[in-house]
C-alpha cells in the first residue's frame, strides 16, 4: 500500500490517496470549511470508479453531462466519465467527508469476467474495451457502507496496523458497492437521469425544498407529488436518481443530521433531542443513530472531536 497526505483544504484538513495493493487507487476527503468554495478540476484520463459521501453537500457539473448534479450525505454512486472537466461548488460548513475509489481497466475486466451479472450493460461495455456515454448511477448508502465509511475516516490504529486495517474496510466496502449493484442490476439505468425532462428536475428540486422546510410535519408521497405537480412513480424515481435516495430516507437523513449538529454541541440530552427530530422514544432514536452512523450517539460526539483534533 501506498499512502499520500495532502493539506491545505479548509480547517481540520485531510485529503489522502491511497494506493492497495490490487492498484485500485482511493481518494479519502475530509475537512471543515468556513465559507463555500469553488474548485475547477480537468483531466483527459478516463475515470470509472464508486464515490461515497458520509457528510456533506457538493453541486458538480461535468462538462459530458447536460445537468448539474449533486453529491450529498448518503449518497452512493458508480461513475464513469471519458473525461473530466468539473465545476464543483461546496458548501458544507459542518464539513465534508467523502471518499472515491477508481477501480483501474484492468480490475474492472477481471470484476466482469468474474460475475457479469453484477454489473449493468453499461460497466459490462466498459471491461470490453468498447467506448461507452459516460454516467452517474447514484443510490443510497446502505447502513453497512455508512458503518464502513465512519471505521475508515476514524480508524483506531496507527502505523502499519492502520494501513491493514484502511485497506480491508476499504475492501468491504467495495464488496457491498457490488452487492448492492447486483441488488439493482436490471432496474432504471443510467438513461434515467437524460430521460427527466427539466421540468421534471425542477420539481423534483421543488419536492425536496418542501420537505426540507417541513422536516418536523413532512408531506407523504400522495401529498407531495400533488404539490409539485408530478405523478407519484415519477416522484419516487426521479428523485432516487437525483438525489440518490427516497423522500422517506431524505426527511430520515436530514432528522439524523440535526440530530448529530445537536450532539456536537453538546447542550441537550438524548431525550430532548430525540423530541426536536421527531422520535417519539430517545431508544428509538439511540437505535436509528446508530444503523445510520455505525456507533451509538452517546459515543458520536467524542468521536467526532477526536477525529477533528487529529
Amino acid at each position: 500500500m501506498n499512502f499520500e497526505k495532502k493539506d491545505g483544504i479548509g480547517q481540520h484538513p485531510l485529503y489522502q490517496v491511497i494506493t492497495l495493493s490490487s492498484g485500485i487507487k482511493v481518494e479519502l476527503m475530509r475537512y471543515t470549511l468556513g465559507e463555500t468554495i469553488v474548485s475547477n478540476l480537468e483531466t483527459e484520463k478516463p475515470v470509472f470508479g464508486f464515490g461515497f459521501c458520509v457528510r456533506g453537500f457538493t453541486r458538480s457539473r461535468v462538462s459530458c453531462f447536460r445537468n448539474e448534479f449533486e453529491i450529498r450525505d448518503g449518497q452512493s454512486a458508480v461513475y464513469y466519465f471519458p473525461e473530466i472537466k468539473v465545476r464543483s461548488q461546496t458548501s458544507s460548513k459542518d464539513g465534508v467527508w467523502r471518499m472515491s475509489v477508481n477501480i483501474p481497466d484492468d480490475i474492472l475486466r477481471q470484476m466482469v469476467e468474474s460475475d457479469s451479472k453484477v454489473f449493468p450493460p453499461c460497466i459490462r461495455q466498459l471491461a470490453l474495451g468498447n467506448s461507452f456515454e459516460p454516467f452517474r448511477i447514484p443510490s443510497r448508502m446502505t447502513p453497512r457502507m455508512r458503518q464502513l465509511m465512519t471505521h475508515i475516516f476514524h480508524c483506531p490504529y496507527t502505523g502499519i496496523a492502520a494501513d491493514y486495517f484502511a485497506e480491508a474496510k476499504i475492501m468491504e466496502l467495495i464488496a457491498c458497492k457490488l452487492d448492492d449493484l447486483a441488488a439493482s442490476s436490471g432496474k432504471n439505468g443510467p438513461k434515467m437521469l437524460s430521460a427527466l425532462k427539466k421540468d421534471d428536475i425542477d420539481r423534483l428540486y421543488f419536492a425536496k425544498d418542501l420537505l426540507k422546510s417541513q422536516i418536523e410535519n413532512p408531506p407523504g408521497l400522495c401529498e407531495l407529488s400533488r404539490r409539485v405537480g408530478i405523478s407519484r412513480t415519477k416522484l419516487i424515481n426521479g428523485f432516487s436518481h437525483i438525489f440518490g435516495t427516497t423522500p422517506g430516507a431524505y426527511v430520515r437523513d436530514i432528522r439524523l443530521k440535526l440530530a448529530r449538529q445537536m450532539l456536537l454541541e453538546q447542550d441537550k440530552n438524548l431525550t430532548e433531542i430525540a423530541l426536536m427530530v421527531g422520535y417519539a422514544s430517545s431508544s428509538h432514536f439511540s437505535k436509528a443513530f446508530s444503523t445510520y452512523y455505525g456507533v451509538p450517539p452517546s459515543q458520536y460526539a467524542g468521536m467526532a472531536h477526536d477525529g477533528k483534533g487529529r
